[in-house]
């Protein structure tokens, strides 16, 4: 081996070396603090429903857990984009129901599995599509547009489905509920969703303009970006990422029900601020989405497993979600303020 061989040699594993230094050292940063907390609390909750019911943690809990709550994680990164570039959306639980009403009609009328998703899907992306449009075009608030898509959308989904569910089969049910080694096509699909979400907003223009516009609009506009166009597309996100969880639900029941998705887009809200978003926007990631949905799935789904009323397992649910975001705060606060994910530069964009 020549000199220039092991210089190169070297500089390679120094690099790396530094690399990994550096990654160590910004998990374990100060400013993550309220993150480590999350996990321990995740952690606890484990530890508590483990010691009243010992049979509840296993792999099955596990296995229920990832397919039960896929249209919450799903909605989760898409909401991540939104709550970052400072909107929010309150319409994808309405929109989930609203599109399996579309998908059931159409599938009953045809037949035809593939048209009526592809009806479902169309329905999805064309609200967002509209969110887009009103909010970007027309500068309306992001709040009001889909708090009245929230509203109007359930209507329609109460109406289609007449009071019954509407049945749906074609296949569908087979493929969402065919299980791999316990895992149904939930598992793989929240994998490849997250690493693409976490590669969207770290590494494309999306995401960096995501951050921009959620961290100074107008210092955003004054850079050239196109803030309609990355409004818009933010908005279509989340009429796929609807799409795809109806499909879920959809297959998942065999039917399409007037109650599918109720609340989920106040328990996606949760989950992206208990994973360190800001509602003023400007900060967030999907990393830290997913251990907001990690904490939100096991807590319901242990205090379901209690066999509570209604009524004591929102008390509790409640309480626990008030505890860890009142700490959560309090830990930001002695942070000082500081950033947890750095808001990229910005380039001027044209297009």
């Amino acid at each position: 081996m020549n000199a220039d061989a092991v210089t190169t040699t070297d500089n390679t594993a120094a690099s790396l070396a530094s690399w990994s230094r550096r990654s160590v050292s910004n998990l374990f940063a100060y400013r993550n603090l309220d993150g480590w907390f999350l996990i321990l609390m995740t952690i606890g909750l484990l530890g508590v429903f483990w010691g009243i019911q010992p049979a509840w943690l296993n792999r099955y809990t596990f296995q229920n857990i990832v397919a039960e709550f896929t249209p919450l994680a799903l909605v989760s990164v898409a909401m991540t984009f939104a709550i970052i570039s400072s909107h929010i959306d309150l319409s994808p639980g309405s929109m989930i129901g609203l599109t399996g009403a579309v998908i059931g009609l159409v599938f009953t009328s045809t037949g035809n599995i593939w048209l009526a998703l592809l009806a479902g899907l169309g329905t999805a992306i064309g609200t967002g599509l509209l969110h887009g449009l009103l909010v970007a075009g027309l500068g309306l608030n992001a709040i009001m547009v889909t708090l009245g898509t929230f509203i109007w959308a359930r209507g329609l989904t109460i109406g289609a489905n007449a009071g019954s569910p509407i049945q749906v089969q074609g296949g569908l049910p087979d493929v969402v509920n065919a299980s791999w080694a316990g895992f149904t096509l939930t598992a793989p699909l929240l994998v490849v969703t997250y690493v693409a979400g976490a590669y969207l907003l770290s590494r494309t223009k999306l995401g960096r303009y995501t951050y921009a516009m959620g961290g100074d609009l107008a210092s955003a506009r004054r850079a050239g970006i196109s803030v309609g166009f990355y409004t818009t597309a933010i908005f279509l996100l989340m009429g796929t990422m609807i799409a795809v969880a109806s499909f879920i639900e959809v297959g998942q029941l065999g039917s399409a029900t007037a109650g599918a998705g109720t609340n989920i887009e106040l328990d996606s809200i949760i989950a992206v601020i208990i994973g360190g978003s800001q509602l003023a926007g400007g900060e967030g990631s999907v990393g830290r989405t997913a251990l907001g949905v990690i904490f939100m799935s096991i807590l319901s789904s242990g205090l379901l497993n209690l066999g509570l009323t209604d009524a004591a397992f929102q008390l509790y649910r409640g309480a626990t979600l008030l505890i860890v975001l009142s700490v959560q705060v309090l830990i930001r606060n002695v942070i000082g303020g500081k950033q947890r994910t750095r808001i990229p530069s910005l380039e001027p964009e044209t297009t």
